[in-house]
């Protein structure tokens, strides 16, 4: 068959769009004769249904650090406080620098929340107290740095396909051995190349990058199968079915951390779980159907592990910057600025200054 059947299940996406999106977070580079056999339809039909999610900026592919090389590097949560009327312009700056992976407005307690990464401590340093701290109109800035990386977005599912169709997808799923060193100057220019269009063809990158074809194949296998690039299939969040965005606060005992972290992972609301230092100790960004969803949630943990103790809970007004991609304000790709944690190695320069010139 051709299509599925059965109405829209989300407005703009129907069940075989919703399929193929599903498809591709299994397995992003996937081949289109793959996709189709699994999903009972011609490859032609899967490409050109998913090129019109692509050009709609309803879904696509990127690709950017796995959390396991994000775990080699520095992570930080930063509450940013800005003068009235500042804070549209102020996340724009801040989306448009390689060292953030996300940018959000939220309703209460902070202006913005962002998900910055740098090389290492020093150079995460001097990007909070020398470069964010002295945007114009950036009141205050509180940090968290992240310790552990429990539970990263990539991870999180539409439903949309059976078990036994995740598994025929499985074999084409990147894999993942022992996450490599330093990565190469060749390396890097790849891993930023991918940013933009995690399914581009070897030619393609190879032209991006100026490597040679079998030069460019041979290092993306590497890369991918060592676990150091994560290819993501990306959906505009209202169209998901789960259009509301949550960030939890919480602090739980160390001892059993693991414990309800690893349970928490299986609920289908919760999308990221970090260890962060300071007051709390763990942050949980969480999907959820409704507004009304963020109490019942809420009530469930609690239920669940009494020691699980909230000390905030807010609401996500606009996600401007997610993995490496601005969006609209319906969730649509806009534009591409790759993480890169390694921008400002060796230049002696900071990241922000054009984008503070734009400020000014």
């Amino acid at each position: 068959m051709e299509d599925f059947a059965g109405a829209a299940s989300v407005e703009g996406l129907d069940e075989t769009d919703l399929a193929i999106a599903n498809a591709l977070q299994v397995a992003p580079r996937a081949s289109w004769t793959l996709v189709g056999e699994v999903l009972g339809l011609s490859a032609a039909t899967v490409a050109r249904r998913w090129g019109r999610l692509v050009e709609r900026g309803q879904a696509w592919v990127t690709a950017t650090g796995s959390p396991e090389l994000w775990r080699s590097v520095c992570n930080a949560f930063l509450d940013v406080h800005c003068e009235p009327g500042e804070r549209e312009r102020v996340a724009l700056a801040l989306a448009r620098d390689p060292r953030t992976k996300s940018v959000m407005e939220v309703a209460s307690g902070r202006d913005l929340q962002v998900n910055a990464v740098a090389r290492d401590l020093p150079a995460l340093s001097r990007f909070i107290l020398d470069e964010v701290s002295r945007l114009p109109g950036v009141v205050k800035v509180d940090t968290q740095v992240s310790t552990r990386i429990y539970l990263a977005g990539n991870a999180w599912r539409l439903d949309a396909l059976s078990r036994g169709q995740c598994e025929r997808l499985q074999p084409a799923a990147e894999g993942a051995a022992a996450l490599p060193g330093r990565l190469s100057a060749a390396d890097h220019a790849l891993l930023l190349a991918l940013a933009a269009d995690g399914r581009a063809p070897v030619t393609e990158l190879a032209e991006r990058t100026g490597a040679s074809h079998t030069a460019t194949r041979r290092r993306l296998s590497r890369l991918a199968n060592s676990g150091a690039v994560a290819f993501r299939c990306e959906i505009s969040q209202h169209l998901t079915g789960w259009p509301v965005s949550t960030l939890l606060w919480a602090r739980v005992p160390h001892d059993d951390r693991r414990r309800i972290c690893d349970q928490l992972a299986r609920m289908p609301e919760v999308r990221q779980l970090v260890a962060i230092s300071g007051s709390t100790n763990l942050l949980v960004s969480t999907w959820l159907h409704s507004t009304d969803s963020a109490l019942d949630l809420e009530e469930r943990i609690v239920d669940a592990h009494p020691e699980f103790e909230i000390a905030d809970h807010v609401i996500v007004l606009r996600t401007v910057k997610r993995q490496g991609w601005i969006l609209d304000e319906l969730g649509r790709k806009r534009e591409c600025v790759p993480i890169d944690p390694w921008c400002d190695e060796g230049a002696g320069s900071d990241c922000l200054t054009a984008i503070t010139a734009r400020l000014s």
